[in-house]
């Protein structure tokens, strides 16, 4: 059979399918080879990292960056500049910054140059880089300045005196001895303090822990105890309610940190405290509507039956008891505190600012227990709480509000502050 025949044979369809099917393959075949040979002439691009060995942010996003090495390899050049220990670095940084026209509120570490772009920051750098990668090493985009000839023409290069300004989200800047995290500042770390150690004054002379106390001293007045066994048990207790907020302090902003959900719970416990805060006003302008805010009743036998007993173990036991059951007290306002704490510019001085809380909030149930050993009478004592536990429960609640204010809008108020 000759060709002629061979194509009366077939239909026109058939004909036209097939002719569509080697073309398609021709091209599939063409383009996977030119694809193959573009991925061997391509060369690797060049990834500039600025980080700085005090930044935290720069320790968090470092194991997202080993996996990123790793996995680009093949394609990239990743070169990492310590900013704050070498000036050679520090002075490349600064060129960067200004040939690439970053603000001075990015200006900061960790600060990624890829191409003729940059990512700045956690969140940018995680959820960028790949794609960034992906784009320059496809069309073999150059940095914008060569920083392997910069320094190896250092000294006699270009130097350039920088001045930035605050920083902005989770860029440190690389300017001050310790990280500036999402415009925090010296002037925010003492309002911090301020608040933190207001809040723990007002928190401390909170009714429930008093009242738990003034119980306690009033079994040991009816036992005809000793000044000196009074105070040991007396200090045992509040010893044990110390510890207990303490520890339960530490434990919650280590999950905080190692989470890094400082912000998020800041947040919540911002919205917490703030309807907490209207909630402690009514109930202190309305003293004789339901009180919520309080030691639940059904608790009150259980840490009871430890105090009656006015033994130094039995009071421990209450005390941690009596910690765990004021939550509704001061639940609110501790977690508030902690998520403060737990940010990043404070967390070299949280542990300690901790401390200092804790120490404030009983300090007033150390003075209560001084002043009854030597012979205050107690039914005025306790008749004095009663008196003025509405006038506490609202200077509580506005403090609460404060604290809610600030941790939801911390920054806003820190800028108007500023300026």
């Amino acid at each position: 059979m000759d060709t002629y025949q061979f194509l009366n044979s077939i239909s026109m369809k058939k004909f036209l399918s097939i002719f569509i099917l080697l073309i398609t393959a021709f091209f599939f075949l063409a383009n996977n080879n030119a694809n193959a040979k573009n991925e061997e002439s391509n060369e690797k691009i060049r990834v500039i990292y600025f980080y700085a060995v005090d930044c935290s942010k720069c320790q968090k996003i470092k194991p997202f960056l080993e996996e990123i090495k790793t996995e680009y390899n093949d394609r990239i050049e990743f070169l990492e500049h310590d900013v704050k220990e070498d000036e050679q670095c520090r002075q490349l940084f600064y060129n960067f910054v200004q040939e690439y026209n970053v603000p001075d509120k990015k200006a900061g570490t960790p600060l990624i140059f890829i191409g003729n772009e940059y990512l700045f920051g956690v969140d940018d750098i995680k959820n960028n880089l790949r794609n960034k990668i992906e784009e320059k090493y496809s069309n073999q985009e150059s940095l914008l300045l060569d920083c392997h000839e910069y320094l190896k023409n250092w000294p006699n290069v270009k130097k350039i005196d920088f001045i930035g300004g605050n920083t902005d989200n989770d860029v440190c800047s690389i300017e001050g001895e310790i990280c500036a995290i999402e415009n925090e500042s010296d002037n925010q770390k003492q309002i911090s303090l301020i608040l933190i150690i207001t809040t723990a004054a007002i928190d401390s002379i909170n009714p429930c822990a008093i009242a738990v106390l003034i119980f306690l001293i009033t079994v040991l007045i009816s036992l005809k105890t000793s000044r000196r066994r009074m105070l040991k048990i007396g200090l045992f207790y509040i010893g044990a309610v110390f510890t207990t907020y303490y520890l339960a302090g530490l434990g919650l902003m280590k999950i905080i940190t190692h989470f890094d959900v400082a912000t998020q719970i800041g947040i919540i416990a911002g919205i917490i405290v703030l309807l907490v805060g209207f909630l402690e006003i009514k109930e202190g302008l309305y003293p004789n509507g339901k009180q919520l805010l309080i030691i639940p009743k059904k608790t009150k036998p259980i840490f009871v039956k430890f105090l009656i007993k006015g033994s130094v173990p039995s009071v421990f036991i209450a005390g941690i008891l009596v910690s765990a059951f004021e939550l509704p007290c001061t639940g609110q306002v501790y977690l508030a505190i902690l998520s403060m704490l737990s940010q990043d510019i404070m967390q070299m001085q949280g542990y300690v600012y901790l401390f200092v809380y804790n120490i404030i909030f009983v300090l007033p149930l150390v003075i209560i227990l001084i002043i009854a050993a030597w012979g205050f009478d107690i039914n005025k004592m306790e008749n004095m709480r009663l008196r003025t536990r509405m006038i506490v429960k609202t200077l509580m609640g506005l403090v609460m509000i404060i604290l809610g204010l600030f941790l939801l809008y911390q920054n806003q108020i820190i800028e108007m502050l500023g300026k």
